[in-house]
């Protein structure tokens, strides 16, 4: 199947990035699993803010419910089918590989290190479970999030980023408020779909935008920047704040409402940064597709300048006058 005409391979610089973001973003999941999972007083601040977001979004419940159940093999399938299928409309072969290959290594990420890779010890603080992170319920919302931003048109993007941000922050603070997960397990699902997301962007290629999406590119980040921020910024601040006040459990309705407030927010500043960083590098592997001179394109550029045909060497021929009658007589 053919590419569309324009379309450009990966940048070198680009991936090089892409890489050392995911990376980075490896080594953060890792980093909450060391400090949230292995450590007493990390599952004890985890669980406070489970508690408190489960005490205070509990009218949420049922409805988060229902929209978790949707999350199922079936869906899975029918979001990969979605996202080959919106790519190879735009005869784009390698994106549609892409996509797939971002959702089935997010989703296939997850349950390996969730399952194989990483345990839950006992150390006396919650009920002994299995190992819940990273979340594969928010791995599959982002994941499919950061497909669709991957094949959507450009001038589409933007919505997309938005859309899928908010989708998954609803999903991720849904497994809050049902009580099947724990904030270190919805971040840290985002960390893995950000490292696919890293690692395959700058490998499908950018596309000459030509400007398009430029305004509501501009919206969309100031969108997920002020998302990312004051969820961030409000997740720090709610766990700093309960960090030095567990163990026990919060039993104050106002310590409740930091601590699963905090969760909550870091949930969905996490989602919002993951798919802002997503756009800003597909925009960057488009720039650099923007700089790029198609072959031949200067000669043509100066031949309709000229105002007349280009010769062989490249030198504009201007045209001769013919000569006329002299003046009578």
């Amino acid at each position: 199947m053919s590419a569309v005409p324009g379309e450009r391979g990966a940048s070198p610089a680009l991936v090089a990035a892409g890489v050392l973001l995911a990376v980075a973003s490896g080594a953060g999941a890792w980093a909450l699993h060391r400090v949230f999972v292995l450590t007493a007083h990390g599952q004890a601040v985890d669980e406070a803010a489970l508690v408190g977001a489960r005490t205070r979004l509990w009218r949420l419940e049922d409805g988060a419910n229902a929209v978790l159940d949707t999350v199922s093999a079936v869906a899975v399938l029918a979001a990969l089918a979605v996202v080959a299928v919106v790519a190879l409309a735009q005869r784009r072969l390698r994106l549609a590989l892409a996509a797939v290959v971002l959702v089935a290594g997010s989703l296939a990420t997850t349950q390996v290190a969730k399952h194989l890779l990483l345990t839950r010890p006992d150390l006396d603080v919650t009920y002994a479970l299995a190992n819940s992170l990273p979340s594969g319920h928010t791995t599959f919302a982002g994941a499919v999030s950061a497909a669709a931003l991957l094949v959507a048109p450009v001038r589409l993007r933007p919505l997309v980023a938005v859309v899928g941000a908010a989708y998954t922050s609803a999903i991720g603070v849904g497994t809050l408020a049902a009580g099947w997960h724990r904030p270190s397990d919805a971040v840290a699902a985002m960390l893995v779909v950000l490292a696919w997301g890293a690692l395959l962007a700058p490998l499908a290629g950018g596309r000459p935008t030509a400007g398009a999406g430029s305004s509501g590119r501009a919206v969309a980040v100031v969108v997920l920047v002020g998302g990312a921020a004051v969820g961030v910024g409000g997740g720090l601040a709610g766990l700093a704040a309960t960090w030095v006040r567990v163990p026990p459990e919060p039993q104050g309705r106002l310590e409740q409402l930091v601590a699963g407030a905090g969760g909550a927010l870091g949930v969905g500043g996490a989602a919002c940064a993951a798919l802002l960083v997503l756009l800003l590098l597909q925009r960057a592997a488009d720039a650099a597709a923007d700089r790029v001179v198609p072959a031949g394109g200067r000669g043509a550029g100066a031949a309709r300048a000229g105002g007349g045909p280009a010769a062989a060497g490249g030198t504009v021929t201007a045209p001769q006058p013919t000569a006329g009658p002299g003046p009578p007589g």
